[in-house]
């Protein structure tokens, strides 16, 4: 159903994802950024496909009515026009695996871009909160772009100069301002670092880590070592149990999780991966995946030509000079006793001698034990996010 409402002279339209009309808007959703950020060499956009799907590569977009995630949750689309320009967007979303986790009604925001106008922006976010507080919800949190525990969430408010790295947006230095010009305040912040994998490790702690290996009867595998089927079950007992507490996190269903390996075997660097068994048990691992940004940078000034860029990423993946390491776990009754360190070790050992810089993030900054062992490894900091709230009730 579409709906369009006027504030003014700014025309609003907020719309679903069913309907072959709907799906016309999202297309003019989607290729609204490539307007708004055109010239800014620093913003790297993912492929249209990964909004809209592409059946020719067995591609789902993230927003697909067939998308797992929308087993779970509910959207809305939001659309500002002014003398039929779009001027600003936004969608809004129901998390139900989110809020049953939490035992909270918290609702979100994302895919937020507008131009530098506090009204314009209130419109879109002021739509948004009233389709979450007519769904139940009493706060409305954002940004959280798609996919949820993937995609860096909140507004990047420092490192606008850092490179680009795979699903760490980049938005208008303004965007903070704006939200809080409406009622919305700063709740937590997520942070990255890079570092360069040639450099050393303290002697003391390769030794260490030996030890450690040693006094757990410690057993380390790569990717192939196990069937891929029984691979995303171990990987997956891990996380959730890892990430369970962690600051807005959701825990994935096995068919999710499932997805995003499958995903991600179009770009893995399987030697990125390493697994760890205590005494037998699944206990950790660490994980990263090539930095396919560098794959993606428009292609001239053509606008329309996404199939070449898929194939850039791709190809592309296999030659990047860089990686991202997003992907990792300790459950809870094997933490502090080192593991982290020991990945950390065995992974620079392949990556000193293929990557030139990692990303590591993005990490809660009340996490500090996380941060203690990124800034023992020489990790220079980058980026900087902000998720901000507000409440609706």
């Amino acid at each position: 159903m579409i709906n369009k409402t006027k504030v003014k002279d700014i025309e609003l339209v907020d719309f679903g994802n069913d309907t072959k009309s709907e799906r016309k808007l999202l297309k003019q959703f989607v290729d609204y950024h490539w307007k708004h950020y055109r010239g800014q060499k620093k913003y790297i956009p993912l492929l249209d496909y990964e909004y809209l799907g592409f059946k020719l590569i067995g591609m789902t977009g993230f927003f697909e009515p067939k998308n797992l995630f929308f087993k779970h949750a509910k959207m809305r689309f939001f659309l500002a026009y002014k003398n039929g320009e779009i001027i600003g967007r936004c969608n809004a979303f129901i998390n139900q695996r989110h809020n049953e986790h939490w035992n909270d009604k918290v609702g979100f925001f994302g895919q937020f871009e507008c131009i530098e106008e506090s009204s314009v922006a209130g419109i879109l976010l002021d739509a948004a909160a009233n389709f979450l507080k007519d769904e139940g919800m009493s706060i409305i949190r954002g940004p959280q772009n798609l996919p949820v525990n993937d995609a860096t969430p909140g507004f990047l408010i420092k490192g606008f100069d850092t490179r680009p790295v795979m699903y760490y947006h980049y938005n208008k230095p303004y965007y903070p301002d704006l939200v809080e010009k409406i009622g919305f305040k700063p709740v937590k912040n997520v942070l990255s670092w890079e570092v360069i994998p040639q450099n050393p490790m303290e002697e003391k702690l390769v030794r260490l880590g030996q030890k450690i290996i040693d006094r757990y009867n410690v057993t380390i595998e790569d990717w192939d070592t196990r069937p891929l089927e029984i691979r995303k079950k171990e990987m997956l007992e891990i996380y959730n149990a890892a990430w369970n507490d962690n600051f807005g996190f959701v825990p994935f269903t096995q068919e999710e999780f499932d997805q995003i390996i499958d995903d991600m075997l179009l770009i893995m660097d399987k030697k990125l991966f390493i697994f760890l068994y205590v005494k037998g048990e699944p206990a950790a691992f660490f994980g990263g995946v090539p930095n396919v940004a560098e794959c993606l940078p428009r292609i001239g000034k053509c606008r329309h030509l996404e199939l070449i860029r898929a194939l850039k990423l791709i190809l592309g993946s296999k030659r990047t000079k860089g990686f991202r390491l997003g992907y990792l776990g300790v459950k809870p009754k094997f933490r502090r006793l080192g593991l982290d360190g020991v990945m950390i070790w065995k992974q620079k050992q392949y990556t000193s001698k293929r990557y030139k810089y990692c990303d590591m993030g993005w990490v809660l900054e009340d996490n500090k034990m996380v941060i203690s062992l990124i800034k023992m490894m020489g990790a220079k900091d980058s980026k900087t996010y902000t998720i901000y709230e507000k409440e609706i009730s």
